[in-house]
């Protein structure tokens, strides 16, 4: 990375800092103002780099419905407060947010216990729970090192950046996915006792065929009415684990004999949407 490269995303990450804490400030003043909540509430919940970038984007193409980004990004005092303020801002019919495990587990700091999290926002304070997971430990974990080289997605009208193979160290894609394993079983225990609707980026978001079908599921089961949607990202990374590695053999021979294995097996299909 250059120096200008390196001062660019320096002054970005304080932009968007500075953005989160003028947000906390907005949320905070909603969430005194006594104004009402949407009817409808819920959380998109999962880990990073499993397509909850391209379901946001799917969700805010439904009418009156509005989901922002990750809330919880950056430390906040009070984190329910936060989202509740968020909630009492928006005059959609419903609303939604991002929240990220990691987020739950690493950079927040909610009152009572971290693992009462999700149970506190549904039973308490009416947010349904949507969960987004990706099966393929292999591609998570490609995506998760493609992610921190490079931009991986980019809006359609983007007419920049073609597909590309990275060359990787096998053993720290295995770091990646016993990271990946790891977060999944604190996810289950943060759902212990959570009613939620659980979609995987392989059956609902990885090929653009299904998009509306997932996000008509979704409407049903939040008790609101669906809409045409569409994605605003496209895929700028080769389809196939192959062809994502330039390393390939290397990696496979890695994965020989571990439960990984399977994964490079798997259908390596084409898909349209985010990691």
């Amino acid at each position: 990375m250059s120096i200008l490269d390196a001062a660019q995303t320096g002054l970005k990450r304080r932009y968007l800092f500075a953005r989160q804490q003028v947000r906390h400030l907005q949320a905070g003043v909603s969430y005194l103002s006594g104004r009402p909540l949407p009817e409808t509430r819920f959380v998109l919940f999962g880990r990073g780099r499993s397509g909850t970038t391209a379901l946001v984007s799917m969700l805010n193409d439904v009418p009156g419905l509005r989901c922002a980004g990750e809330v919880l990004h950056n430390y906040v005092p009070f984190p329910y407060r936060h989202i509740l303020g968020r909630a009492a801002g928006c005059s959609a019919e419903a609303y939604g947010c991002k929240v990220l495990s990691y987020q739950i587990k690493d950079v927040q700091r909610p009152p009572g216990r971290r693992k009462n999290f999700l149970r506190t926002l549904h039973h308490d304070h009416g947010f349904q729970v949507l969960y987004l997971r990706r099966e393929n430990l292999v591609r998570h974990a490609l995506s998760n090192i493609r992610a921190r080289r490079e931009t991986f997605h980019r809006k359609r009208s983007d007419p920049t950046g073609k597909p590309t193979a990275l060359h990787v160290d096998p053993d720290r894609v295995m770091e990646w996915m016993r990271s990946s394993q790891a977060l999944r079983r604190y996810e289950e225990t943060l759902l212990t006792d959570v009613p939620h609707l659980s979609l995987t980026y392989e059956e609902h978001i990885r090929h653009a065929d299904d998009h509306q079908t997932t996000v008509d599921r979704i409407c049903d089961v939040l008790g609101i009415t669906s809409g045409p949607v569409e994605s605003s990202y496209r895929k700028v990374a080769p389809s196939s684990i192959r062809n994502r590695v330039t390393n390939y053999e290397e990696l496979a021979r890695r994965l020989d004999g571990t439960p990984y294995a399977r994964y490079l097996d798997e259908d390596n299909g084409s898909g349209h949407a985010p990691a």
